[in-house]
């Protein structure tokens, strides 16, 4: 539609078609860009914003009685308003496990806490902590993770090893069987490799999250020196809901579901992408909800769903805010709102980066090949000295303790999806929220001015002044 000049007969074609078929509900160009991501890329490569721009204009004009059928806004599944949040529990958390963690979907789903009061680390250091991690021992995330198939691997081998060399060997010569203490010195190495594994994954974790906790901190102090230093209403709410949108729109640019774990790919319905939208609008539009710069909710919510870099955005219409305000601002203090930028920007770049560099991936394969060639080989080096009874179950308990260390590294390699991210940005949220109603400018009250008192005469200048006049008189006389 683009290609052609605006009022052709083919332009007034194009927009009939265009608003007839997708965009009757809400006639706005993410409301179309949603429909064409769901029937192709094909016809999205082929009308441009600016023509959906075109048929949102025209669709109060000509198009009122149009028959297709009509586009229905998709509903987010998990947003709960920030109104009926003090009501409603936010996170679907496992009553087993401990109130600090959310409940798995899957047996795959790594563990994920929440954030701790000091009731939860009370019980965390409980004296009784290892009985009830032992009673939840088969519902735990590492035991579940590797159930199958490492665990039923390792099973598989010694059962076959224990069957043949008790039944089908005829002797200790035709026993399957390895050197038990030439395989010591193996367990040894990749014990210690494993352990190398899980502590370079920890410092990935540990990174993380000294980067939100950085955001968090610069966050607060961009909020209080907005309410401090910038003197128009329009630029200071606009900043303020900038603040509240940059934890929220790094959260969704830097985890697929935004924190929302339990979101699932359907094979009918809304595809994954325009319901994590919708989830991403709901929450955005919690901060937008006075009806004022809508500009900014449809351009981030527009940058979000065509896969742009969101946080960066959210950045630049900071900084367009800070540059606005020069003139009413002092220019010491437009340069420290600007440097609180640098450092959002600063961490939400090294947030980019342990994203999208993870551990050398030939490390990553080769500690893979190791542990599972090691485990796999265990019952041969345990069944001479242990025989057919103590082979199987000294073999599964020895691959859980080792392969376990190396399964909670790779689950803290990707420190995103376990932080409880949500927590953190809500929690941001609603401190700014809180500096935005409590602050009030301090007045000192008029008092009447003090006196000054009189400074005495120097010494020094008496005696200058008497060491002049002698002279003078000596030049007399």
């Amino acid at each position: 539609c683009s290609q052609y000049p605006v009022d052709s007969p083919f332009d007034t074609f194009c927009k009939m078609k265009v608003v007839g078929v997708m965009v009757k509900v809400k006639p706005t160009t993410l409301v179309g860009e949603m429909y064409l991501r769901q029937n192709g890329a094909a016809i999205a490569r082929s009308i441009s914003s600016s023509a959906l721009n075109l048929a949102a204009a025209g669709d109060s004009e000509g198009n009122q009685n149009s028959s297709s059928a009509l586009k229905e806004p998709i509903t987010p599944e998990f947003y709960v308003p920030r109104a009926e949040r003090a009501s409603k529990k936010l996170f679907k958390e496992d009553a087993k496990m401990g109130e600090t963690r959310l409940a798995r979907n899957d047996r795959r789903c790594p563990t994920r806490e929440l954030n701790f009061t000091p009731a939860t680390w009370g019980k965390h250091k409980s004296p009784y902590r290892k009985i009830r991690h032992m009673a939840n021992f088969f519902r735990s995330s590492p035991m579940q993770r590797l159930a199958f198939p490492d665990l039923f691997s390792v099973a598989s081998v010694a059962t076959a090893v224990t069957a043949y060399n008790e039944f089908v060997a005829t002797g200790s010569e035709t026993m399957i069987s390895m050197s038990s203490a030439g395989f010591a010195g193996a367990t040894t190495a990749i014990g210690l490799l494993a352990a190398f594994r899980l502590n370079a994954s920890y410092g990935r974790y540990e990174e993380c999250r000294i980067f939100w906790g950085d955001i968090n901190n610069t966050i607060r102090d961009l909020a209080a020196e907005t309410m401090m230093w910038m003197k128009d209403a329009d630029q200071r709410a606009r900043m303020l809901k900038l603040c509240k949108a940059f934890p929220l729109a790094h959260m969704f640019h830097i985890h697929a579901k935004g924190c929302h774990h339990n979101i699932q790919k359907k094979k009918d319905g809304p595809n994954f992408v325009d319901r994590v939208q919708a989830e991403f609008e709901a929450e955005l539009r919690d901060i937008y909800s006075d009806g004022k710069h809508e500009e900014d909710f449809a351009r981030l919510a527009k940058i979000k769903y065509s896969g742009g870099n969101t946080p960066l955005e959210v950045l630049t219409c900071m900084r367009e805010t800070i540059a606005g305000s020069i003139g009413t601002v002092d220019a010491i203090y437009v340069r420290e709102l600007d440097e609180q930028c640098q450092r959002l920007c600063a961490a939400f770049g090294a947030s980019e980066r342990v994203l999208r560099t993870p551990l050398p991936t030939g490390f990553t394969r080769h500690t893979s090949r190791l542990l599972f060639l090691w485990s796999n080989a265990l019952p041969l080096a345990l069944y001479p000295a242990l025989g057919p009874l103590g082979t199987l179950p000294t073999a599964l308990v020895t691959s859980y303790a080792v392969l376990g260390i190396e399964d909670l590294g790779v689950q803290l390699e990707e420190p995103f999806d376990i932080l409880p991210l949500r927590q953190y940005s809500d929690g941001m949220f609603d401190a700014i929220g809180a500096i935005e109603k409590n602050y009030k400018p301090y007045k000192i009250k008029s008092a009447a001015p003090a006196k000054v008192p009189v400074a005495k005469k120097p010494v020094v200048d008496d005696f200058r002044k008497a060491k002049e006049d002698f002279i003078e008189e000596q030049m007399a006389a």
